[in-house]
């Protein structure tokens, strides 16, 4: 059984409400969802908020899920990205803050400290490049480049074909390179 057709499967469970698939397509996509919406939120909290109810929307409009549109992910990522875009409307929240990821471990204990601390700053110089991004530029670098999101799921969160997504991700990385060159540029003065 492909993993297309698994889900194909579990998505047709999921539109006839049965509890197991619901479970499932929740485990698979939790993360996921999570890692969007603290790109897309101000504090984890809020982002937890905007995973919960992007969940719970999903569940509830179950079967508005079209059968032909088997793809669960870029559906649920859709609706988190609306989710909080809703909830930046209602609370007045900065676009972004990526100051805190959501897990953040040091892979080889080994490294020097030296080397941390250069990856720290560059985390952050990018993580600060990114913030002075418009939104629809920090979602698709946020699907496609930190969430390894594929261009055509992409597209379907966004709302887009996949040629305009790959020509918006395009002009972001740009933006965020230009960000980064400018940055750099003004602190070597």
């Amino acid at each position: 059984m492909t993993p297309d057709s698994y889900e194909a499967r579990l998505v047709a469970r999921f539109r006839d409400g049965e509890a197991r698939a619901l479970e499932t397509l929740f485990d698979r996509y939790a993360d996921r969802a999570l890692g969007l919406a603290v790109r897309l939120t101000e504090t984890r909290e809020d982002a937890e908020e905007v995973a919960s109810e992007a969940f719970v929307l999903a569940f509830r409009r179950a079967r508005t899920l079209r059968e032909e549109a088997t793809a669960f992910g870029p559906w649920l990522f859709a609706i988190v990205r609306n989710v909080a875009a809703e909830k930046r409307r209602q609370l007045r929240l900065p676009t972004l803050s990526l100051s805190a990821p959501i897990v953040e471990q040091i892979a080889d204990a080994g490294r020097r400290p030296d080397e941390e601390a250069e990856r720290r700053a560059e985390r952050q110089a990018m993580l600060a490049a990114l913030e002075t991004l418009p939104e629809e530029w920090k979602a698709v670098l946020t699907l496609c480049d930190l969430e390894d999101v594929p261009h055509a799921e992409a597209a379907v969160a966004l709302g887009r074909s996949v040629a305009a997504t790959k020509s918006l991700l395009y002009r972001a990385r740009r933006a965020l390179r230009d960000q980064l060159l400018n940055n750099w540029g003004n602190n070597d003065e």
